[in-house]
């Protein structure tokens, strides 16, 4: 979002510069060059925010990947904690029913 942010206010920016040039039929040399520089500052500042957001996404892509391998190994791991708990009780019923007296069946 503060990448947008910064976008947005360059673009601002760079109309309010060019219709400077559109409003002056004849601008002197100096405010010409002042201008001009201020656009390509402007220009150099996309290119930084362009990089800056193109990091970001191959970033927060990474970060996806990693969140999914996480949660197949919690999914994975958490059905082996069920099944070995689905034994664990099923051991102790068969080790209650064989401990019985005869009479108690």
């Amino acid at each position: 979002m503060e990448c947008q942010a910064r976008e947005n206010e360059l673009q601002d920016r760079e109309r309010r510069i060019i219709q400077g040039f559109n409003d002056e039929s004849k601008l002197p040399a100096l405010v010409t060059q002042v201008a001009s520089r201020s656009l390509r500052a402007a220009s150099v500042e996309h290119g930084a925010i362009a990089k800056a957001k193109e990091r970001l996404g191959a970033r927060a892509q990474g970060e996806a990947r990693k969140l999914k391998q996480v949660l197949r190994m919690v999914h994975a791991a958490a059905g082996r904690a069920f099944r070995e708990e689905e034994k664990r009780i099923l051991e102790d019923e068969i080790e209650k029913t064989v401990t019985r007296p005869a009479g108690q069946i």
